[in-house]
C-alpha cells in the first residue's frame, strides 16, 4: 500500500509522509495525480531528500519540513513534532507513512531506528495506519526481525511479471493480530 492509497481509505484523514527517496515536490505531483480533486485526506511531509531545500514551507497548502538526510533521526523526529503542532487536525485518522525505511537503516543502527520509530508511529491515531516500506534484500535476517517486531504485519510485495503485482499478508504479534483481536494465541 503506498501513501496515495489512503485517498481511498479515509476522506477525513491525515497523513504524515516522510519521504527518503524522492523529494516533496515529486511526492506531491504523484500525490494530487493519483488522489482526486475532494474527499482525500491532507498530507504534511518531511523531506530528507532534497539536497537545495533548507526552508520550512509550513504556510503552503501542503506543509513541508526539510531535514538534511534520511539518517539525521533528531532532526527527523523534530520536524514531525513540528508538523504534528502546527498542521495536524485533532479529529479524523492520522496516518504515518514512511517510504522507504532502508536509506534510514543504511546511516543508522536497528536498534537506533527501533527506538525512533518506537516515538514517531505514536503520531498515528487508533484508528490511523503507520505504514513503513522497505527493501528486505537490502538488509540481513536480523534488522529484517528487529523491524518485524515493532509492526502490526508485514506485507510482502512481488511483481511476478512486469504488469503484475502480487501481496501476501503476514500478521505479527501487533494491534491487529489475530490473538489480539480475538484474544487468543496466533494461529
Amino acid at each position: 500500500m503506498s501513501p496515495y492509497s489512503l485517498c481511498s481509505r479515509d476522506r477525513r484523514g491525515y497523513s504524515f509522509v516522510v519521504t527518503t527517496t524522492e523529494s516533496a515536490d515529486r511526492t506531491i505531483a504523484v500525490y494530487d495525480r493519483l488522489g482526486g480533486e475532494t474527499g482525500r485526506p491532507s498530507i504534511s511531509i518531511v523531506d530528507t531528500v532534497s539536497e537545495q531545500q533548507s526552508v520550512s514551507a509550513l504556510y503552503g497548502e501542503t506543509h513541508v519540513v526539510f531535514t538534511p538526510s534520511p539518517g539525521d533521526l533528531e532532526r527527523l523526529v523534530m520536524a514531525l513534532s513540528e508538523l504534528s503542532d502546527s498542521s495536524a487536525p485533532s479529529n479524523g485518522a492520522h496516518h504515518l507513512v514512511i517510504r522507504s525505511l532502508t536509506p534510514i537503516l543504511k546511516a543508522s543502527s536497528a536498534t537506533r531506528v527501533s527506538t525512533v520509530l518506537e516515538r514517531i508511529t505514536g503520531l498515528r491515531s487508533e484508528s490511523g495506519l503507520c505504514l513503513l516500506g522497505i527493501d528486505y534484500t537490502a538488509h540481513d535476517e536480523e534488522t529484517m526481525a528487529a523491524i518485524a517486531t515493532l509492526v502490526d504485519g508485514v506485507l510482502w510485495v512481488t511483481q511476478p511479471s512486469p504488469a503484475r503485482l502480487a501481496f501476501d499478508y503476514q500478521p505479527t504479534r501487533g494491534r491487529h493480530s489475530r490473538s489480539v483481536l480475538d484474544g487468543g494465541p496466533d494461529d
